[in-house]
């Protein structure tokens, strides 16, 4: 139920940005980065990869100076072991995003959300994905180079989890991107 939830407040915000663009600014984004989920495929055997290359998309609509909501599809990462099994996860999130000037072009950047993330695995094992909806939040910086065209660094943490011959076991993922954002 809670994935319907995410899903349809996404679509909204994706879809109702354009119409308050007189308003505001709508943007579009890329980005490109490493993620880290601290899972373990099978429990006690040693990891030989704890992180690995993602990247995702995001829409997203600034009211003011100051605020801005998003929508984003990011990979978390993948984690293997020495035996080849993997976890890999991937978030679909909505945030509330707080731009704070600190320079001409500069500004800081917190977020604070939901986000719904599915891991999964592969390999034989004890280890199955696993789906959970949770609190995502993040810090950055951007740097605004035209009216257009803005570059940012976030790191964003999101929650994660497996299930495993114990249950369902919860962790954490650490994710930094580099992201390319269009404003209409």
């Amino acid at each position: 139920m809670m994935k319907k939830i995410v899903a349809a407040a996404l679509l909204s915000v994706a879809v109702a940005a354009p119409v308050y663009a007189a308003a505001g600014s709508s943007y579009v984004g890329i980005s490109l980065g490493n993620g880290a989920p601290n899972v373990t495929p099978v429990t006690g055997v040693a990891l030989s990869k704890k992180s690995s290359f993602i990247f995702g998309g995001l829409v997203g609509y600034q009211y003011n100076r100051n605020m801005a909501v998003e929508a984003q599809y990011t990979g978390v990462g993948k984690v293997s072991d020495v035996n080849g099994k993997s976890v890999k996860a991937d978030a679909l999130s909505l945030t509330l995003v707080g731009l704070l000037p600190v320079y001409d072009k500069v500004d800081l950047l917190g977020k604070i959300g939901v986000a719904s993330v599915k891991s999964t695995a592969s390999g034989v094992g004890t280890v199955a994905g696993a789906s959970r909806v949770g609190l995502t939040y993040g810090i950055g910086a951007q740097y605004t180079v035209t009216r257009e065209l803005a570059v940012r660094l976030m790191w964003d943490r999101y929650a994660v989890s497996v299930n495993n011959a114990a249950g369902k076991t919860n962790s954490n993922a650490n994710v930094v991107t580099a992201a390319a954002i269009y404003n209409f």
